[in-house]
């Protein structure tokens, strides 16, 4: 349990910090792509405004969230200036202020923006704007390498640091985890403790109630209150044995196992519950195969198998059926128990395994024979100890079907 409670703590913690850091690195560099767009679009419309020429610029704007700029700036820009006639023929180049460009491939970025017929865009790694200057127009280019080298410096610089915090709190989560979660293990191992000893306590006393009741029975003969003290003893007793399998396995205290014949102890089961199915006629049906040993703790498997066999007979309905079978698939072995069901009481499958879950809301008890919501509990906690599985579904609207894989 305490494994587990710190790897929970760790995950749980962990991706909490994962989401912190990944927001601060897309805040980050969002932020920091957005000042550069605006940087490199206020550039641009100071170049078109100036129709290229430096003397007109005009700085006394400052561009929103973005450095002011100055002559300094602009001439340390790269950019290329297209001018085309009325019909679209390229009539003069001006790329003094770039060298990564020639000629004929300002051209053709020209004709292509051209025949686009698009006033304002990116191409190539080049932001364009067309301003109409009759009897033509000027196409200018603003060359964004820089600006995409900055925005991937900056990207790298804030993953690798998220990436380093993430691995130094990683190490102090892991470190901190035993100290975190020592309240929640005080906390749980008083409330075991107390189980295991209530139920230890209350054994003796029950055990007394049930002989006397017996003796009462003997001497006074029997009546409906002996049967009912009777029965409600036998369902404490059962609870008790329940809620202590429940506190041991929490304990994380492996049981002893050895080689176990499970189609033995299956075997020796039903028979009592075909005595009660027939009392109440339900068609009870089994299907064992033979000598299939496995390595367990017998008194658990029974248990287990106990469980599921009672609960099939408790809520089965008058005229119903009870399948159970327990088979080899492979390096499996699996045991299925299969029986109808009222479709307007079942909750889903997975609710059938909280501890003291029970399907009417009231907690009223209809029958004697009802349990407390826990057996389930007991059954999942004895298969997992011996790493199997239990999970409950519905193959129709009025049947339901109990699946335990180890």
């Amino acid at each position: 349990m305490t494994k587990i409670l710190k790897r929970r703590f760790i995950l749980f913690t962990m991706t909490a910090v994962t989401c912190l850091l990944m927001f601060i690195v897309l805040a980050i560099n969002g932020l920091n792509w957005m000042m550069l767009e605006r940087q490199s679009d206020t550039m641009l419309e100071t170049l078109v405004d100036a129709d290229g020429i430096f003397q007109k610029m005009d700085f006394n704007r400052p561009p929103p969230f973005s450095p002011p700029l100055d002559m300094d700036k602009m001439r340390a820009s790269r950019f290329f200036i297209v001018r085309s006639d009325a019909n679209g023929n390229i009539v003069d180049v001006n790329i003094d202020q770039i060298s990564a460009i020639d000629r004929e491939t300002a051209k053709s970025y020209a004709l292509k923006i051209t025949k686009a017929a698009k006033s304002t865009g990116r191409i190539d790694g080049y932001k364009y704007a067309v301003k109409q200057m009759k009897p033509g127009q000027l196409i200018f280019f603003m060359d964004n390498s820089e600006q995409s080298e900055s925005f991937r410096m900056v990207l790298f610089a804030s993953a690798a640091i998220a990436i380093l915090c993430w691995a130094i709190l990683l190490v102090i989560v892991i470190l901190l985890s035993g100290k975190v979660i020592h309240p929640v293990l005080v906390g749980m191992e008083k409330q075991k403790q107390f189980i295991t000893n209530a139920g230890h306590e209350m054994k003796t006393p029950l055990a007394i109630i049930q002989s006397n009741n017996d003796t009462m029975a003997l001497i006074h003969g029997e009546n409906k209150y002996n049967v009912h003290i009777r029965n409600q003893t036998k369902r404490l007793n059962v609870l008790m044995t329940n809620l202590l399998t429940l506190a041991k396995l929490d304990e994380d205290i492996p049981l002893p196992t050895k080689s176990v014949n499970i189609s033995d102890v299956a075997n020796e089961l039903f028979p009592a519950y075909t005595e009660d199915a027939q009392a109440r006629k339900l068609r009870f049906t089994v299907q064992v195969e033979p000598d299939i040993v496995m390595q367990t703790n017998q008194d658990s498997f029974r248990q287990m198998l106990t469980v599921l066999l009672d609960n099939a007979i408790k809520y089965t309905p008058d005229n119903g059926y009870v399948h159970v079978s327990l088979v080899k698939d492979g390096r499996h072995v699996q045991i299925i128990e299969e029986n109808t069901c009222d479709p307007s009481l079942e909750p889903e499958p997975e609710r059938l395994f909280e501890r003291f879950y029970r399907g009417d809301a009231a907690r009223t008890q209809k029958k004697d024979s009802s349990g407390y919501g826990i057996g389930l509990s007991a059954a999942r906690a004895i298969c997992e100890n011996f790493g199997g599985k239990l999970i409950a579904e519905y193959p129709s609207s009025e049947t339901i079907r109990f699946i335990a894989r180890f």
